[in-house]
């Protein structure tokens, strides 16, 4: 029932992928179309120019060579050739008409199929060398284009050709764009899908692995990188260093709870001993200790539970950092003015090592007195008496050093790489008081400032050395 639901959920949140594919691919069509058309245009008016042109010029071949003619060799030969050229209308058809200077016919040779054009030819051929005429019918598809020269003897000579050639090619280079548009579209659409498909391949795969994720819970899952360097591989990789960063907070979290419910139980079981152990007395002393046991193991899980949830929010990269300018060696007096009477009553000296010149660095104040605080705290607890922790600090290049530095048995060797982890406590650890946080947080906190902390025992076989380092170059 829940896989159903859950189910339903998906299919409402995310659109089925074969509409992006299906929208981008008739985009990339309708693009491919548009310019189709654009050259198709460009290439029917530049054949339209061509034929017009090539009309023109036969027009003006057919004038200027009858004009030289009348001109060489006199009008009888002119008239001969005109004569000539009624037997031999072959090839390019066209219309020749010759008048006197009040445009009166003297002569006209034409097609027999182009005589609706001419009802007063003396209208519609005006003498006039400059024009270019165009006739025509609105019955035919076709027209007319005729120019005009003058010649000697006040006469003068029109010379016509129809378009009917230009009509019937650009009516076939119309008519053969329009068969080829529709296959032309389909290919294009195929295309566009197939070329769609391929670049949006990563995205599916990781939609489909987002999916499944979600479905299964399994954060281990992850999304192969594409090749190259494109968007898509930023996309993808982004998405996997997600995938990572949730990782690591659900495990944190999953880390939590554990912790939680390991250290709950014997404060708990703690307050209903307390709390059984009133109910059957009617002594108000009694009900008093309660109380008292109540509100100090409530103090303590409140402290471990936010102690926890520090440490978890550090190891996430999701622990607020308030950075301000800090001045290290004053927040180091502070903290040891304040330890110092806690190690009196100890028989323990704190010694302060500092240089002269003042140490500033960006940082969170507070976190950063939680970390001191906790490895003072922590060299009192494993110091004995009539002994020194000397706490120092200086820097190095980009690098701030503070050391916390006791006179104890140091630590075993076995002991060292886990004292850094949640709850851990060596055999002496577990003699004394304590939550086995603090280390947890401290590694956490200087961590979160981009820092390092380590533990090591002096070389002299007396005491822990605990140094934190903090980079100039990243906090400040």
């Amino acid at each position: 029932m829940c896989s159903a639901k859950n189910n339903f959920t998906l299919g409402r949140i995310l659109p089925h992928p074969g509409k992006i594919n299906l929208r981008i691919a008739l985009l990339f069509s309708l693009l491919f179309l548009g310019t189709i058309l654009t050259l198709f245009s460009v290439v029917f008016v530049l054949v339209d120019r061509t034929l017009y042109t090539r009309e023109v010029g036969f027009i003006q071949h057919k004038l200027l060579g009858y004009w030289a003619l009348s001109q060489t060799q006199g009008v009888e030969a002119f008239l001969r050739g005109i004569e000539t050229e009624n037997v031999l209308l072959e090839g390019t058809p066209f219309f020749l008409r010759l008048s006197d200077g009040k445009n009166n016919t003297l002569f006209f040779i034409r097609p027999e199929n182009w005589k609706d054009f001419f009802q007063n030819p003396e209208e519609s051929l005006p003498q006039d060398p400059e024009a270019l005429i165009t006739l025509q019918i609105p019955s035919l598809p076709y027209t007319l284009v005729a120019g005009g020269i003058p010649l000697s003897g006040d006469l003068f000579l029109h010379v016509g050709i129809s378009t009917e050639e230009r009509k019937r090619t650009l009516t076939l280079l119309l008519r053969t764009f329009s068969l080829l548009l529709f296959p032309l579209a389909g290919i294009s659409f195929l295309v566009g899908t197939f070329l769609t498909s391929r670049i949006l391949a990563p995205i599916q795969r990781l939609t489909d692995r987002v999916q499944g994720i979600i479905l299964t819970g399994d954060l281990n899952e992850r999304v192969p990188t594409p090749r190259g360097q494109d968007e898509l591989q930023a996309l993808v990789t982004l998405f996997n260093t997600m995938l990572d960063r949730i990782s690591l907070l659900v495990h944190s979290m999953r880390e939590t709870i554990d912790t939680l419910a390991h250290d709950l139980r014997t404060p708990l079981t703690r307050f209903r001993g307390a709390f059984e152990l009133a109910l059957q007395t009617e002594n108000p002393t009694r009900w008093k200790t309660a109380l008292e046991v109540g509100i100090e193991e409530s103090d303590k899980l409140l402290r471990m539970m936010n102690t926890i949830l520090d440490i978890s929010a550090a190891e996430a990269g999701a622990l607020p950092l308030r950075l301000e300018e800090v001045e290290v060696g004053e927040l180091l007096r502070d903290l040891a003015d304040l330890y110092s009477f806690v190690a009196e009553e100890k028989d323990i000296r704190i010694t302060l090592s500092l240089p002269d010149d003042p140490l500033p660095l960006r940082a969170d104040p507070n976190r950063l007195r939680q970390v001191v605080g906790n490895l003072l705290d922590n060299a009192l607890k494993y110091s004995p008496p009539h002994t020194a922790i000397h706490l120092e600090a200086e820097r190095r290049g980009n690098t701030l050093h503070i050391r916390v530095r006791d006179e104890g048995e140091g630590i075993p060797q076995e002991e060292l790489p886990h004292i850094w982890e949640r709850l851990y406590r060596g055999k002496r650890a577990r003699q004394i008081p304590g939550l086995g946080l603090g280390l947890s947080l401290v590694k956490a906190i200087v961590e979160a400032h981009h820092g390092t902390v380590t533990a090591t025992n002096d070389p002299s076989g007396r005491g822990a050395v605990f140094e934190v380092q903090l980079p100039y170059k990243i906090v400040m």
